[in-house]
Formats: structure tokens, sequence, C-alpha cells
């Protein structure tokens, strides 16, 4: 059924990496094929990719957390140390999120991983992976206070989206199950942005596909470890550098092609393709993985609590390789790699479609969808 009126959706990501964003691109397409408009809130680099896959859509510049990570200090200790950087930053988002609802004539919002955007007056979601926040190992004791400060939260708004199922058939593991949830929380099912059945023919084939990402400096490093090491001899390789922009591919050297940045579309055509895939332990990229089913070595952004546990899970499970980025050897991997009988996630199933139509039938201006 249409909707009776215009119903306007904001839709924020966090600024950390670009998998905040990706993880929006299926949410964004469902709301569009229902009928709502939906406004994009973001900047930098994050809202260059949302622009590049909804160019018609209307868009704001919002400003993120903008955290500065260096090589030293490990991430997850940054962000503890940047905690009162980060309150601060929650507290203004929510107060120009009120201005934004008035200006843009917003009906409803929904949140990735952006603590500060709940408002009475409109239906606010909040999505994230990681209920339960793992600490480095020197502020263990910090655990219990960082779940309860995200609980804090969480119950500000109306809902609180997991992109995972539930029960032990799921991919976060012990980041949002094996605990008491929240009420307003509800499993929704994995968010990737190559949840779509389609075929692609006319698409070049790679036997490895390495997909740079995460927030610098460790992009940086991660990629300069990877060139140093590619191509492999006798497989035709592609390096993503998870720099929104330009979506061409080129050749570098050899048998080994380069590209900034790929369409959803483009990136589903080639890991359709089934090549070996190098990448961060990210959550937004083993879900996207976990679509499209290749397998792969993980290697965890170093410092990077969330994902060094999510990279030993996996392993644990059977499901994929896992790599030290410092000790990184892409010949040996791949041998190691070759030896295990690896079982990647059985092909996710999108399950979310039903939660937008419910939220969206609440906001009290639609008619039964």
């Amino acid at each position: 059924m249409p909707l009776k009126r215009s119903v306007r959706i904001l839709i924020c990501p966090l600024d950390w990496g670009l998998g905040h964003a990706t993880r929006c691109i299926p949410l964004i397409r469902e709301l569009i094929s229902i009928g709502t408009e939906v406004v994009i809130a973001a900047d930098g680099p994050q809202l260059q990719l949302l622009r590049t896959e909804f160019p018609k859509l209307e868009w704001v510049n919002f400003p993120g957390y903008k955290i500065q990570f260096s090589t030293k200090t490990g991430i997850g200790l940054k962000l503890v140390l940047n905690i009162p950087n980060i309150l601060f930053r929650i507290y203004k988002e929510h107060v120009e999120l009120d201005s934004l609802i008035r200006k843009l004539r917003i009906n409803a919002v929904i949140s990735d991983n952006r603590y500060g955007l709940w408002n009475r007056k409109v239906r606010t979601v909040f999505i994230t992976h990681q209920l339960n926040i793992i600490a480095p190992k020197t502020l263990k004791f910090t655990g219990p206070l960082l779940r309860s400060a995200s609980g804090y939260f969480l119950d500000k708004f109306d809902e609180c989206w997991i992109p995972d199922k539930e029960g032990d058939d799921n991919l976060s593991g012990n980041l949002s199950h094996g605990f008491s949830i929240p009420k307003n929380t509800f499993y929704i099912g994995l968010l990737s942005r190559f949840d779509k059945s389609e075929t692609y023919g006319n698409i070049k084939q790679y036997d490895l596909v390495a997909l740079v990402s995460g927030p610098e400096p460790q992009r940086t490093l991660f990629e300069s470890k990877l060139l140093s090491q590619l191509p492999i001899e006798d497989k035709k390789c592609l390096i993503i550098r998870g720099i929104p922009g330009e979506t061409q591919i080129t050749n570098l050297r050899g048998n080994l092609d380069s590209a900034n940045h790929l369409t959803s579309d483009q990136m589903q055509g080639i890991l359709s393709k089934n090549p070996l895939v190098v990448c961060r332990s990210g959550y937004s990229t083993l879900m996207d993985i976990a679509f499209t089913g290749n397998k792969a070595i993980l290697i965890p952004t170093p410092g990077q609590t969330e994902q060094v546990y999510l990279a030993k899970s996996l392993e644990k499970k059977g499901f994929y390789l896992t790599c030290n980025q410092k000790n990184l050897n892409l010949e040996t991997a791949i041998n190691n790699l070759e030896k295990l009988k690896l079982n990647p996630p059985v092909k996710a199933v999108p399950e979310y479609a039903g939660f937008i139509r419910k939220f969206v039938s609440q906001i009290g201006e639609t008619e039964d969808l």
C-alpha cells in the first residue's frame, strides 16, 4: 500500500570507517521502495559514499565525532581516553538534531551508532552490533561501566536494532549475545549492501580481492602492507583502497589491479565470482562476505578490541582464517588457508524489511503497509 502522505526519515551513520555507511544502504533501499523520503545526514567519506550510491537523495552535512587515532596508541585505549570528548559530541548532536527535525520536517530518525540522535518528538531507532563493548585488557575493569553507559543511551530510543541473528547461529558472538538485552531491542538479521539477488555476467574475474578499510592511520598502514606483497604469483589480484570517489579499476602492476572505491553493484559482481578475500574483521565487511560466501583471511585492525574478538571468534567457528597485521605474510596465509577445511557462514537471508515496514507504520502518518 502507498503511504498516505509524505514520511521523511533521517538516516545518519557514525563517521568511523565506511562500514556504518555501507550497512545503511539496504535500509535506504527498503525505505525508498515503500515510498518514504530519505534524508542522509553525514559528512566526509561516509557522506560521499552514500551520495554515490543514492545521487538523487536529499542530504545534509552533519559532523561526526572525528576521533583522531595514532600508530602508537591502541584504538580501544584511545576511545576510552576520549570518552569526555565523545560525551560532549553526543550532547551536541542531540541538540543539533532538534533543529534538523524542525528545519527538514523529519518524522523519524535511524541512527547507526550515533548515541545522541534520539528525540521525543519523533520515532527513533539506534542500530548497533555491539551492546557489549569490549574494553582493552589494561582497562578491562571499565567493561561494566561501558555497558551501563551504552544501555542508558539505548533506553532513550524507541527501538534498538541489532544486525544479526538471534540464537547460536550468529555472527557477532558475545558482542550482542549471551546477556540480558534491553526490552526495546530486536535482532533484525544481517544488513548487507550485497543482499540483492542478481546475476552478474560480464564482470572481470579475480583470484584474490583485498579490501582496505577502517580509520586512519591504520587504513594507510594496512594498504601499504598489502601493496608490499601483492600481486601473489599466478593469481589475478585486485586491491580496493576504501577511498570513496573514483570507481574505475586500473592496472597497478603485473597481475595487480587497483580501485579507490567500487559501487555496491560493482563489488557484489566481483565477489560473486568467488575470489579469496583479504580484509579487516570489521562487522559490516563480515556481513557483506557472509552474503557473497567468500573464503577470507581476516586481519583485524591493531588495537581494535572488537575486530580482534570477531576474528578470533569466527576462526574458532571454522569460518575464516585470521592473521596479525604486523606479521602478515600473504603467501603463507593463503597456503595455510588452502590446507584448512574452512566453511564460511551459510549464506544469509535478509530479514530487516519487516522491521522497517512495522517501524514506518508506527510513525502515525501511514496506511498499513
